[in-house]
């Protein structure tokens, strides 16, 4: 006697309502693997930075491109964490390579650290905006759907926030350092006032983290492991709040307004990053700062010496100089001949 339809098919909406619960719950044998892109001044201490994250005693030395590093930490599910990390060096002269690396293939689980040299202000400001018009545009070219992706980006931004239609939240997570803040805390007030001052609203209107760090100094160092750690790992978010620009700021994304960087009664207009980016200049004159091409040769470079690879090189070099000596002379005796 031949089984009735209606128990199979039973059978079989049970097995794949079970398939799509277990698609829903996490899996402990996946990793939860996010990534920390590191961009900003030149030698002012992202890998030092990195180290101290991953609690790590290397001997530091210029990074010459893009390098990868990764961090592990024990989660939740049985399988650790893992954290990756992409340095890019050179300051603003590196760029073009993120368009066609790992860092940016996942954006979703990418939050951009850009750390600022806050004992050369003479071309922070000139930094900042190369790296951020850079990366923004960078990150919006790997895209197939843009506009999907600053949706996203609006909505961190919380819709009670007061400023919310006068923000600008950054495609990614961003974390803004001010590196080398014991020589910064040595300034004039006013400069310091100015300062802290214009990196808040920048911070402020990209949505992001605005922190001052100092290798130097282990309450920073602690403070900045808790932040890292959070974007990284996935802990809990730092909920401290300094705006004094007396201290070392550390101001969570999203937990600024406004009127507290203006001060109270002050034109809601003239509230634009125009306007800041006046400011700092007119205070601390920009000098230029290359981008995309470098003028430094990493083959001189004595930390990457390869006495192999480097002979082959000047036999090459040598070569060269000698086919074009040979292609002007011929040059030459064309040009007599008519």
């Amino acid at each position: 006697m031949d089984l009735p339809n209606k128990g199979a098919a039973s059978l079989r909406d049970i097995a794949v309502k079970l398939n799509k619960q277990r698609q829903l719950q996490p899996n402990d044998n996946v990793s939860n693997g996010r990534t920390l892109l590191i961009i900003g001044s030149k030698g002012t201490g992202k890998t030092s930075l990195i180290n101290k994250f991953l609690d790590r005693n290397e001997a530091e030395k210029p990074t010459l491109a893009l390098e990868y590093c990764f961090g592990r930490k024990a989660g939740k599910s049985l399988v650790k964490d893992v954290c990756h990390i992409w340095e890019l060096g050179g300051g603003t002269l590196f760029t073009s390579l993120l368009l066609n690396s790992g860092p940016l293939d996942d954006v979703d689980s990418t939050t951009a650290i850009m750390m600022l040299d806050l004992s050369a202000l003479e071309n922070l400001w000139a930094t900042m905006e190369i790296l951020l018009t850079s990366l923004k545009t960078t990150i919006l070219k790997k895209q197939k759907d843009p506009k999907l992706l600053i949706e996203r980006a609006k909505s961190r931004v919380p819709h009670e926030h007061p400023d919310r239609l006068r923000m600008d939240p950054f495609p990614v997570p961003l974390v803004i350092i001010g590196g080398k803040y014991d020589q910064f805390q040595d300034y004039e007030p006013e400069k310091k006032k100015i300062v802290c001052r214009c990196l808040r609203y920048v911070a402020h209107f990209y949505n992001a983290t605005l922190f001052f760090y100092s290798a130097k100094d282990s309450g920073l160092v602690k403070k900045s492991r808790e932040i890292l750690n959070h974007y990284g790992f996935g802990t809990p978010p730092v909920k401290a709040v300094a705006q004094d620009f007396g201290k070392p700021l550390l101001i969570p994304a999203g937990s600024d307004l406004l009127e507290s960087i203006e001060g109270l009664g002050s034109n809601n207009k003239s509230w634009t990053m125009d306007k800041y980016k006046h400011i700092f200049t007119t205070h601390f004159h920009q000098e230029t700062v290359k981008s995309t091409t470098s003028s430094e040769d990493p083959a001189q470079d004595p930390n990457f010496r390869e006495p192999v690879i480097d002979a082959l090189r000047i036999q090459k070099d040598e070569e060269l100089e000698r086919y074009c000596q040979e292609l002007e002379r011929r040059q030459k005796m064309k040009t007599t001949v008519y």
